[in-house]
């Protein structure tokens, strides 16, 4: 009798610690991936703050809007850090719930008139990124 009871007893302190190292791992990785996304967010944020007013207007057709070259330097880091940003949520860095939060906003920047005409200048380095380029159409066709 005592027997089986040491061997339950050891079989739930197995349990307890698979569970354990289970949660530790899960809130471990949810951690990391809110970190790399706030990390980036900072990044796309400090670049944005760099661009002039003008910029977010939603005013004006893509390819008329004039921009110094260190502007759209800035544009396509923006650009990059949002591709960036992308792949590691594609390839599950960052979990589905934390991507749905800012979404929208990274969706309405690449919307507006300065970031599409960037993005037609560089529509051609994304060719052997299909997930991301797709991505892309889908907001293209979204505003449209």
């Amino acid at each position: 009798m005592l027997d089986h009871i040491l061997k339950f007893m050891t079989l739930g302190t197995i349990i307890v610690g698979v569970t354990a190292i289970y949660t530790a791992l899960h809130t471990n990785n949810r951690r990391l991936g809110a970190d790399i996304f706030l990390r980036y967010s900072d990044r796309i944020s400090d670049l944005r703050r760099r661009l002039p007013m003008a910029a977010f207007h939603d005013e004006g057709a893509a390819g008329t809007i004039e921009m110094s070259l260190e502007e759209r330097r800035i544009v396509h880091e923006v650009i990059y850090s949002i591709y960036e940003l992308y792949e590691l949520y594609v390839h599950g860095f960052i979990p589905p719930g934390i991507w749905k939060i800012r979404e929208p906003d990274i969706e309405r920047v690449l919307s507006l008139p300065v970031f599409q005409q960037e993005l037609t200048a560089v529509q051609g380095r994304f060719a052997r990124h299909p997930r991301f380029a797709a991505w892309l159409d889908r907001l293209g066709q979204r505003k449209a």
